[in-house]
């Protein structure tokens, strides 16, 4: 086995119809067992890059090492190491999910047996009981995409690579997946690269992450050396009533530095010292009425993005 799981070197993909550089000198690994996080906006390279990972594009230049292959010579090795799920679903019409994973296991080598199995166990654990005998046509959006996360976990492939997976998934189906995934790289060492522009669910899981904009890479390394490079000052985070905004923020610019996240969110950056008074002064009797919530915080993902020069990142939980 190679040292990493995979080796990047000098990626460029240029489309030629619009000369468009869609990666610009990207150059990372993925080591084993490991959870990588590509956080970037949309349109900042991410998809392009993971379709050369697993040899659906050919890069205009650079090298894709997989466990020591060459992807750009033998894209025919990726499926016997990587389960991919792309941003965008294939269309099943009238498959039915137990049918979709079932069949998926036994085309990455299951038993009969070994496939009912597993097909039975992410049907219980992804709560798929009530749809798995629905053609897939049939099924809303977030369960499509519930039906497609059991099957790129079935067969047991070392390497997942996942393109945004709980997109359309409510925060219950969200908190399922991860901690299936989590559970997986744990217990059996599976390697997880998951491109997103969700900066809050990146955070939960992530490793390492390496920060995409514009084709290049900005940025990569653990999360919490990333965090030592931004500015170090307290997060006091104050959400707004609706209708008490203007009031709020009025109330806020007796502080030296706020930044209004959204119509309703603002962001009061403080020494570590200031904290304490500053938590008094927003929860006095004349401001604590125009207050929905509040939360102290240290430096964040979000704060390394736009460190790195990112920007539009989503910040959704």
């Amino acid at each position: 086995m190679s040292q990493e799981a995979y080796l990047v070197e000098n990626l460029v993909k240029i489309y030629p119809k619009n000369n468009v550089r869609a990666n610009d000198g990207i150059s990372l690994d993925i080591r084993w067992g490991e959870i990588l996080g590509l956080l970037g906006p949309n349109g900042a390279g991410k998809t392009t890059l993971v379709k050369q990972l697993v040899g659906l594009l050919k890069p205009t230049e650079g090298r894709i090492w997989l466990d020591g292959h060459d992807v750009v010579k033998n894209p025919d090795i990726v499926p016997h190491y990587v389960a991919y799920q792309g941003q965008k679903m294939p269309l099943l019409v009238d498959i039915t999910p137990r049918e979709a994973i079932y069949y998926t296991g036994r085309l990455r080598g299951l038993s009969p047996r070994a496939a009912r199995v597993q097909t039975d166990e992410f049907i219980e654990r992804l709560g798929l009981h009530d749809f798995a005998r629905r053609p897939m046509a049939k099924l809303s959006g977030g369960q499509q995409r519930l039906a497609h996360i059991a099957m790129t976990l079935v067969g047991n492939r070392p390497i997942l690579i996942l393109d945004e997976p709980t997109s359309g998934l409510d925060p219950e189906h969200r908190r399922l997946v991860w901690d299936l995934l989590l559970e997986s790289q744990k217990q059996k060492g599976t390697t997880i690269l998951l491109i997103t522009h969700n900066v809050l669910e990146a955070e939960q899981v992530v490793e390492r992450v390496g920060i995409v904009d514009h084709g290049r890479l900005l940025a990569l390394d653990y999360v919490g050396v990333l965090k030592q490079q931004v500015d170090q000052r307290i997060r006091l985070e104050v959400t707004a009533k609706p209708g008490h905004e203007k009031a709020l923020a009025d109330a806020l610019h007796s502080f030296e530095s706020v930044r209004r996240i959204n119509d309703l969110r603002f962001r009061i950056y403080l020494q570590k010292s200031d904290v304490s008074h500053a938590v008094r002064h927003i929860l006095s009797d004349a401001i604590m009425g125009w207050i929905n919530d509040y939360r102290v915080v240290p430096p964040t993902l979000e704060d390394v993005y736009f460190h790195f020069g990112g920007k539009e990142v989503s910040v959704e939980s």
